[in-house]
């Protein structure tokens, strides 16, 4: 049996469709099976638009709070009045605030590989990495810890990012942001968006809107994604000048100018702007 006659999709797709990365799918598989593709003759895993309808249920108890182990319950017996979420999330926080502390970068590696592989990029920026950047910048002697977190992080989004653009033949999207403040949000932005199968391009922080302009009439994209950190109102005006005067569209996230069409307003959290981005784009949810 062939892909196309049981009319269903290959991992690769499947991804796509549903902005959840291979890795992930496979972790739900193996690890939780909370979900079971089915195989074609030759053993390759392939998919079916229940098993999207299955996904997007997924999201929703992730997005509620809810741990991916809670989740195969949800799921099997969807309760009148769930339960509230397990105190997962903060064994995982406290082990990474608790890695971070000490300078320990392995054990920081490993986190983050198992928390990526088990979660959506979008929530596991959400429900983890905000949250424990957010206590390191309370500290007391935080800075230097912060500032080790947000570089390993950093460097981590980017290797894993340079491996999934390895294999992406989708639509172009420029990533872009005026400030080195703003590069996490977009790193882990754009590690979601390379999730559901777009060809992304970024080039570092500092990116002002004529630089951005420049560079969408250089290369070959259908979208541009600004993550603006808060300016002064004459570089409001410019990234206004841009949504106007660009020949592709531009979307905005961060702080977002005053007189931006509300189409192109990528509102937070980050799962809601993953969403509304790719519905935007195409419908590709």
């Amino acid at each position: 049996m062939n892909i196309a006659e049981c009319a269903g999709y290959p991992i690769r797709e499947f991804a796509r469709l549903t902005g959840v990365n291979p890795v992930t799918l496979r972790a739900w598989e193996r690890r939780y099976g909370i979900i079971q593709p089915l195989r074609t003759a030759k053993g390759h895993r392939y998919y079916t638009d229940d098993h999207v309808t299955q996904v997007k249920s997924i999201l929703y108890w992730l997005d509620q709070g809810y741990p991916i182990r809670q989740v195969k319950l949800l799921l099997n017996e969807p309760p009148a009045h769930p339960s509230s979420p397990s105190d997962d999330w903060d064994d995982i926080k406290k082990r990474q605030l608790a890695a971070a502390r000490d300078l320990n970068s392995r054990a920081l590696d490993d986190e983050w590989s198992n928390g990526l592989a088990s979660y959506p990029m979008a929530v596991y920026y959400e429900r983890c990495l905000v949250p424990v950047i957010t206590e390191l910048q309370q500290d007391s002697n935080g800075t230097l810890i912060l500032n080790a977190y947000t570089h390993l992080l950093q460097r981590k989004l980017a290797q894993l990012i340079q491996l999934q653009q390895k294999h992406a033949e989708g639509p172009g999207l420029l990533m872009c942001t005026n400030h080195e403040q703003a590069e996490l949000h977009l790193l882990a932005a754009s590690y979601a968006l390379g999730a559901a199968g777009f060809r992304l391009e970024y080039f570092g922080v500092n990116l002002n809107p004529d630089d951005i302009r420049i560079v969408s009439d250089m290369l070959d994209f259908s979208w541009v994604w600004a993550h603006v950190h808060p300016t002064g109102h004459d570089e409001q005006a410019l990234w206004q000048s841009l949504s106007e005067k660009c020949r592709i569209p531009v979307y905005f996230s961060g702080a977002i100018p005053d007189e931006i069409d509300e189409a192109q307003a990528l509102q937070q959290p980050m799962s809601k702007q993953i969403q509304t981005f790719i519905q935007h784009a195409g419908g590709r949810s």
